[in-house]
């Protein structure tokens, strides 16, 4: 017999750091046991159903994002710190209108033509990550992530940021350093030294990219920073360099992380299903269908939040106002409501649109970005080499961002098909 107890244990699963390497199970549990379930112990409302978090995401009005004001009025005595105020003053904590003025802004830069320019680009780069692959000796261990997923995520998002190749290395460090992974058994002291290593971190970041910003005002090149620039001219809302600065930093580190573990969480799956990365090897054109499959089944994006701005209900249970609604959208992405055999991997199922960007005004900005590097990986996979599992990841201890830190892979030989000249 189930109890409450049992629910808020589950909960407890769901939201904790670093409790759980396999949280789909957890959420299809959560779901079939209580898809809207009101837990007395965080005081949130954790939402489990496609149709819901769709809703919930779609009703502005209704539902916002947890922004800075939310924080001060609901967390008594609570100041950001100088790592938290960089990271809360992004897009993705913003409400309108100051959301909807800095997305105009920053939407700017991803126009269908800047994506054209970038998918040579992209092309070249994953060809360079499969030969790093092609490269370990047949019968080695790789790690996947430090080969392909990481640096290929950091030249894709620094090559649209226009951020110099010889700072990837340094911008990665510090944005690990900013935004340091939960520990849970860290003490009082461990945890203080964390926060200044992040607020310095944070420090330099914020004045590595003010002063990227403010050379490409002088010598503008042709990516995003450039062009926002350019378009917002004589705007009389124009961002300074600095509220640029903090615009653009997020979408850099939250899109390398939801990358490179989006690209770790689908060769840890397709390893996973070696039918399914046969057919996908065999048959390249199944590239952008297998990509939205993966996305939906594999996605990295796997938590957000909303507050109520007045009293409501979702599926019959209360939500006061200013409550937290927390909504698990990769356990939405299987809903057996909406997606036959929803735990299965499937590269050529009918597209259905997944929720791994969202929807409603804070739906991803960079979702074409992303799925141009997915599928452009999925289609040249077969020119890699075969690859086995080679152990257990070690995985993310959030699932906020949830994917591999490591994976290892085994090189079984050398690349499927021959390369066409460069």
């Amino acid at each position: 017999m189930t109890t409450g107890q049992d629910i808020e244990e589950l909960v407890r699963f769901v939201l904790a750091p670093g409790t759980s390497d396999d949280p789909f199970a957890h959420y299809r549990r959560l779901r079939e046991l209580a898809d809207v379930h009101r837990s007395e112990r965080t005081g949130t409302t954790l939402v489990s159903r496609y149709a819901d978090c769709r809703q919930v995401l779609a009703d502005q009005e209704t539902f916002r994002v947890v922004d800075t004001d939310w924080m001060a009025d609901n967390i008594p005595g609570w100041r950001p710190s100088r790592s938290q105020e960089q990271f809360l003053s992004s897009l993705f904590f913003r409400n309108p209108p100051d959301h909807t003025r800095l997305r105009r802004q920053l939407s700017r830069g991803f126009t269908a033509r800047r994506l054209q320019v970038l998918r040579p680009v992209v092309e070249k780069e994953v060809l360079s990550a499969l030969d790093r692959l092609a490269a370990v000796p047949s019968g080695h261990v790789a790690d996947f992530q430090e080969l392909v997923s990481v640096p290929l995520s950091l030249a894709v998002l620094g090559g649209l940021l226009g951020i110099p190749v010889r700072e990837h290395p340094r911008c990665w460090t510090l944005l690990h350093e900013a935004v340091p992974a939960p520990d849970p058994g860290a003490d009082e002291a461990a945890r203080a030294a964390m926060g200044r290593q992040a607020d310095e971190a944070a420090a330099e970041l914020g004045a590595f990219f003010t002063e990227l910003i403010a050379g490409k005002r002088t010598e503008p090149g042709d990516d995003l920073i450039s062009a926002c620039l350019a378009e917002q001219a004589g705007d009389p809302e124009q961002l300074t360099d600095r509220e640029l600065a903090l615009a653009v930093l997020p979408v850099f580190g939250a899109g390398v992380t939801t990358l490179s573990d989006t690209l770790g969480n689908i060769m840890h799956t397709l390893l996973t299903n070696p039918d399914q990365l046969e057919r996908l090897s065999a048959d390249p054109a199944r590239a952008e269908r297998a990509a939205a499959e993966a996305f939906r089944h594999s996605g990295g994006y796997h938590i957000t939040r909303r507050y109520a701005t007045r009293d409501t209900e979702i599926r019959g249970v209360p939500v006061a106002a200013g409550s937290i609604v927390v909504l698990l959208l990769a356990g939405a992405n299987r809903d057996p409501e909406v997606f036959a055999r929803p735990e299965e991997l499937d590269i050529e199922r009918p597209e259905t649109a997944s929720l791994a960007f969202g929807t409603g005004i804070h739906h991803c900005l960079g979702a074409a970005l992303a799925k141009l590097l997915v599928e452009t990986v999925c289609g040249a996979l077969h020119r890699g080499p075969a690859l086995r599992p080679a152990g257990a990841p070690r995985w993310r201890p959030s699932l906020l961002f949830f994917g591999p830190v490591r994976l290892p892979v085994t090189v079984v030989a050398g690349p499927r098909t021959a390369r066409p000249a460069r």
